[in-house]
């Protein structure tokens, strides 16, 4: 049930700290420095969904014309395939001790891992983004309700930046301090989006009936909007082993550690949701910016409330997403400490960021962005579930063989490939981006379940069947 002992010339990492900063990267952390726990895990995710961004999925779904039930069906499902889908992965960091996209290499080879990492890459980089808008956005509009500054983009750009600055001081930090500031997130805005509830609840009728289906009818569009809740949970794969690489696997058992993720991730997914398709119901007259119907709209009490969970909320996936795409980044390029790649990322971030925002309808943008990402990652995430069950120990140093310059070792496969696991994956993305059904992207393939979105499952479905065919002709 543990993993292999690595040998001697892996050194311990010193043990990072609350408000010092974390100078372990993607290197193998020993049992020493694994000091962590299954609470802090299911408390990082819990804290990491309690954002606007899952917030505004929630409300979308009414905007696609959904009714409140539909809505919560629709959430339900998806939030608990997406879930589910990741809960093997929980057990391969504190099995190998690093984070998810170097571990991939026992799956998809050691060069076969750069596929995670540029997956990871993509999906931190694009939910920062997505992150800083929503709580800028927010911040904006209570601050021109309250204090009647000037709504403008200059406004906007300026928010934009105090939130992505303060993202990027609690990433560099590292571990510890986002363990730290999870504990204080899920509490303070937990309680406050329950409190919305209350606010909004004189405004809303939850018997209402749907209709105006953005994709013509009830099962595509409710479709849509499962993958959208799918999504979020999905979308944390790569980045789970960041947080339970520094859990012992001889002192917590994999249901724990499985138990804990499982809790965070479900929970954390349908407050903020459901958060967002009740308040969405209280507007008469909604405009294109869900957040500023809702700052419009809301008693002037409930005004602040919003700006700390724009803050807190936003910090809380935010960070998340900057620390693990400088990890993800200091995986491809070991010359350059954690730190450095997470200052790079972070602004590379920032500039999706404002093009997405300034240049693209953001409502749009952000619903097919997160569809086709799912696609791609899903298979990915299959590969690595499939994988996680099927293993039980893993060789920490040849993991690190692409660190170390090194070629062979048990897991180079085919020339630093595992071919079988690389199809596996392609074909599957393949038949998931050609499945897309969004309303600004329409795929090849939308047509064969009559509208309904078989990205998720198709292309989870795919990658595992080849996955497992390969492995009869390919040793992994």
């Amino acid at each position: 049930m543990t993993a292999t002992t690595p040998s001697q010339d892996l050194h311990a990492a010193p043990a990072d700290h609350v408000g010092g900063i974390e100078t372990a990267g993607v290197e193998y952390l020993p049992e020493e420095a694994r000091d962590s726990s299954p609470r802090n895990v299911g408390a990082v995710f819990l804290g990491a969904n309690l954002t606007w961004t899952n917030v505004v999925f929630g409300a979308f779904a009414i905007l696609f014309g959904l009714s409140f039930w539909q809505t919560v069906t629709s959430m339900v499902v998806g939030t608990a395939v997406g879930t589910l889908a990741v809960l093997p992965t929980a057990t391969i960091g504190p099995r190998t001790g690093t984070n998810m996209t170097v571990s991939s290499g026992a799956f998809f080879g050691i060069r076969g891992r750069f596929i995670g990492s540029g997956l990871a890459l993509a999906i931190a980089l694009a939910f920062a983004a997505v992150t800083v808008w929503t709580s800028g956005d927010a911040l904006v509009a209570a601050a021109h309700r309250l204090l009647h500054a000037p709504d403008t983009r200059v406004a906007h750009a300026v928010a934009y930046a105090v939130v992505a600055a303060l993202m990027v001081t609690v990433a560099l930090y590292g571990h510890a301090t986002i363990v730290a500031m999870q504990k204080v997130v899920v509490p303070v805005v937990g309680t406050l989006m329950v409190a919305g509830f209350f606010a909004f609840a004189g405004h809303v009728d939850v018997s209402a009936p749907g209709g105006n289906y953005s994709l013509g009818g009830y099962l595509p569009t409710w479709a849509l909007s499962a993958v959208l809740f799918a999504a979020a949970p999905i979308s944390y794969g790569p980045t789970i082993g960041d947080y339970t690489r520094r859990i012992s696997s001889v002192r917590f058992s994999d249901r724990k550690i499985g138990v804990a993720l499982g809790a965070g991730m479900f929970i954390g997914v349908m407050v903020p949701s459901l958060f967002g398709a009740f308040t969405a119901l209280a507007f008469s007259n909604p405009t294109a910016s869900y957040l500023d119907d809702l700052v419009t709209n809301s008693p002037a009490w409930y005004v602040l409330p919003i700006v700390a969970i724009s803050l807190l909320g936003g910090l809380s996936q935010g960070v998340l997403c900057i620390y693990a795409s400088g990890l993800d980044l200091e995986g491809l390029t070991p010359r350059l400490r954690r730190t450095q790649t997470t200052v790079i990322t972070a602004a590379v971030a920032i500039v999706l960021l404002y093009v997405g925002v300034f240049v693209f309808d953001a409502v749009e943008s952000v619903t097919s962005m997160t569809i086709a990402l799912n696609a791609l990652i899903t298979p990915w995430i299959a590969i690595l579930a499939i994988g996680a069950v099927r293993t039980r120990s893993y060789d920490p140093v040849d993991l690190q063989a692409f660190a170390e310059g090194r070629r062979g070792g048990r897991y180079w496969f085919a020339g630093g490939w595992h071919v079988g696991a690389v199809v596996a994956w392609v074909l599957g993305g393949t038949f998931g981006l050609l499945a897309v059904n969004t309303t600004l992207y329409v795929g090849p393939l939308s047509g064969i379940a009559g509208g309904v979105d078989l990205s998720t499952v198709g292309s989870a479905a795919i990658a595992a069947v080849v996955y497992v065919v390969s492995l009869r002709f390919v040793e992994a």
